[in-house]
């Protein structure tokens, strides 16, 4: 009978062999040693390293996204893009390292690039319903496209996630912050005949 996989010890495994080897010198075998598991247990719940890697990215962004919106319970769309904003200076941990791995192995590895461009667009509409929910409201301007918005927030992410690989120096957090709330209220809606 096969060994039951114990999950958080084989992302924490898949996190750790992804980070020494890069993808394209990370084995399944290896990563089935470390956990203490067959490579047969891997992959009879994985197709292979590429959805491993992807399973390691989406229990860590989840985890991380959970995180800000438990603590968001009860607040409104615009402050929770607020909270998002402000979080992109915080390290992200082995995340960081491993969506710039898959975003590089992705260009070598057709099956990983569509599942890559799945999970973005996942995120997408995670954010396109908070943009959603903010217009219904009346919280952000309807005239904006809300595509468009969750490109910008997309690719400010994408940014902060190379610049906290590179270690880049970021501003201060308060500033920062000046800078979020001057953006989220750039598409408040205009409250006609208020002068």
């Amino acid at each position: 009978m096969p060994k039951r996989i114990d999950e958080d010890r084989l992302i924490a495994a898949a996190v750790e062999v992804f980070a020494e080897r890069g993808y394209d010198g990370a084995g399944v075998a290896e990563i089935a040693r470390r956990a203490g598991v067959t490579t047969g247990a891997i992959y009879s719940r994985y197709s292979g390293k590429s959805e491993l890697l992807l399973e390691a990215l989406d229990l860590s962004f989840v985890a991380h996204l959970e995180a800000i919106l438990s603590t968001s319970a009860g607040s409104s769309p615009t402050d929770i893009l607020s909270r998002l904003g402000s979080d992109l200076l915080q390290k992200h941990g082995g995340y960081d390292a491993l969506f710039l791995e898959a975003i590089v192995a992705s260009r070598r590895d057709n099956e990983l690039s569509e599942m890559l461009s799945r999970r973005l667009e996942d995120e997408g509409m995670r954010v396109e319903k908070l943009i959603e929910e903010a217009k219904t409201d009346g919280h952000f301007d309807k005239t904006i496209d809300t595509t468009a918005i969750v490109t910008f927030i997309q690719a400010v992410s994408l940014g902060f996630t190379i610049f906290r690989s590179l270690n880049t120096p970021m501003p201060d957090s308060d500033e920062w912050q000046i800078v979020i709330d001057r953006v989220i209220s750039s598409a408040l809606p205009t409250l006609t005949g208020v002068k």
